[in-house]
Order: C-alpha cells, then structure tokens, then sequence
C-alpha cells in the first residue's frame, strides 16, 4: 500500500511541475485585433487579443519570440459592419434621433479603427526576452504615430 501511495504522490508531483512553466502574458493596445505567435522551445501557439485585451499563454524555459501581425479577419467583419451601419444611415427616417445618433457614433468608430487597421496591415512586428521558473514574459503591442505595429517584450 505503501508503494500505491509512493506512485500517485510522484506521479501529482510530476503532473504540477510539468504544468507550472513560465507563462507570456500579451497586452493589445491598438484598436484592432491582432494575431501574436509565440515560439519557444521548438514550438509555437497563437493568439488573439482583442482590443484592449490581454492573451496568454504557456511556455518552455528559456529563449522565446513573438511575431505580431494585424488580424486579416476583422477587417472584412469590420467592412461588413460599416455596410450595415450605412445601411441604416440610408433609411434614417426609420429612426429615431438617439438611434441616428447612435449610428453616426458607431460609423465614426468604425472608420477610425479600419483606418488604424490599414495603416498597421502588411506590417509585423517582433521581439523576443528569455523566461525561467521564476520569471513570466510581459509583451505589450501598440501602434506608432506611423501605425505601424509595436511590440515590446519585458
């Protein structure tokens, strides 16, 4: 019985310590989604931030890099939300002031986003940093005043 309880408290051991690498923690400071692959230790993994948003993900000790590009997908979700809202706007005498309002609201927000979308498409950015047990990756994505894509790792 001795040895059964031997087994499973190494086996729990091994499981924790496989499962308790560094983690890369990724910030999306632009307006648009971004895909982020994060390579180390001969593997890679994606993610997707949204605005404002954070994504991590679990890595090897050691070396790692990120590789930022512009979500090629929201743009045609953002094209096809601008259509509906243009949509609407053409029959504004379906609506009432507020949701006119509401409507140019949203076209302007729509507008600056796919502009910084645009600025920011066929550009990528990377860096890289180096994690152990102790110590997590921060990468923070922005844009510059060019819009091209930023990223920083910390």
């Amino acid at each position: 019985m001795n040895r059964l309880a031997l087994i499973v408290v190494l086996l729990a051991a091994a499981a924790m310590i496989v499962g308790c690498g560094p983690v890369i923690t990724i910030v999306n400071n632009t307006q648009f989604p971004v895909r982020a692959i994060v390579s180390s230790g001969g593997r890679s993994e994606v993610l997707s931030p949204s605005p404002g948003e954070s994504s991590s993900a679990e890595v090897s000790e050691g070396p790692y890099r990120v590789t930022v590009v512009p979500d090629a997908e929201w743009i045609s979700y953002a094209k096809a939300v601008r259509q509906y809202l243009n949509d609407q706007l053409a029959h504004a005498d379906k609506l009432t002031g507020p949701q006119l309002l509401d409507v140019i609201r949203r076209l302007k927000e729509i507008a600056v986003q796919m502009q910084q979308y645009e600025q920011a498409a066929g550009s990528s950015s990377a860096c890289g940093g180096k994690v152990s047990s102790d110590t997590d990756g921060y990468v923070e994505i922005n844009t510059a005043p060019n819009g091209a894509l930023v990223v920083v790792c910390k």
